[in-house]
């Protein structure tokens, strides 16, 4: 999960993403799921993000460093190290290390058909300059609460999570999303959801937004994600996400 995820509830996204491991539910969705990799296994994201402002003002991330390690069947530790960068319409440029995320994710349950349910705790750390746009200055935290369950070949999950000072000016809000992918055929999977937030902002306001897309398997350990939606609010931004696992 990178920063356009954690702040863009009112973004266009449009997500492009190769993958070096099995796939997962999660991405190419913010909605996130309870599943961790599997035991011993690395799964190293090297996301690179954009994200256009209506003032025509750009950020993102040139690079995230995301590894996620599968400690057992049920839990997940992960790491991000983002070099954001932010750029005005008017000129100027900056970019540095950003703030760090640790992340421990555990599940409860072991059979889909079932359903089952996992927490995914999230601390961020200030350490990039906010000063130039490059972090938010102050430790913000996530508590979320996952649900998956499994009908044949259709998958849902859902992601309840409370993002404490994690909007402008440390303003708390929270996040719900929902999201189902089907799998086509044994490489090929589409999904779609729906997810929105309360006010992160003093002077915001409620929003709702939905995204589609789906995976391809290029060749064993090798899948393709893609995504594309929007804010249903009247001036959202622009957002694109490329990476590799």
């Amino acid at each position: 999960e990178t920063g356009w995820t954690r702040q863009g509830a009112s973004r266009l996204l449009l997500v492009a993403v190769l993958v070096q491991s099995s796939a997962g539910a999660g991405p190419p969705f913010v909605t996130n799921d309870p599943d961790p990799p599997e035991v011993g296994q690395w799964e190293v994201n090297l996301p690179w993000t954009l994200k256009r402002a209506q003032d025509g003002d750009l950020s993102g991330e040139l690079v995230t460093f995301d590894p996620n390690y599968g400690y057992d069947r049920f839990t997940q530790l992960s790491i991000e190290l983002p070099i954001p960068y932010s750029g005005a319409e008017a000129g100027g440029f900056s970019t540095g290390i950003g703030d760090v995320l640790l992340e421990y994710k555990r599940r409860f349950g072991t059979d889909p058909y079932s359903g089952y349910f996992g927490i995914n705790p999230q601390l961020t750390l200030p350490t990039g300059e906010d000063e130039r746009g490059l972090g938010t200055g102050r430790i913000t935290l996530q508590l979320p609460l996952l649900y998956q369950r499994q009908w044949g070949d259709r998958l849902f999950y859902g992601d309840l999570r409370y993002k404490w000072r994690a909007g402008e000016e440390g303003k708390s809000f929270w996040f719900l999303g929902f999201a189902m992918e089907q799998q086509v055929s044994a490489g090929l999977t589409f999904g779609a959801e729906v997810f929105g937030t309360t006010p992160q902002a003093a002077e915001g306001e409620y929003n709702v937004s939905f995204s589609v897309g789906g995976r391809y398997t290029l060749l064993p350990g090798q899948v393709l994600m893609v995504s594309a939606g929007r804010s249903l609010r009247s001036d959202p931004d622009l957002a694109l996400f490329l990476g590799i696992r």
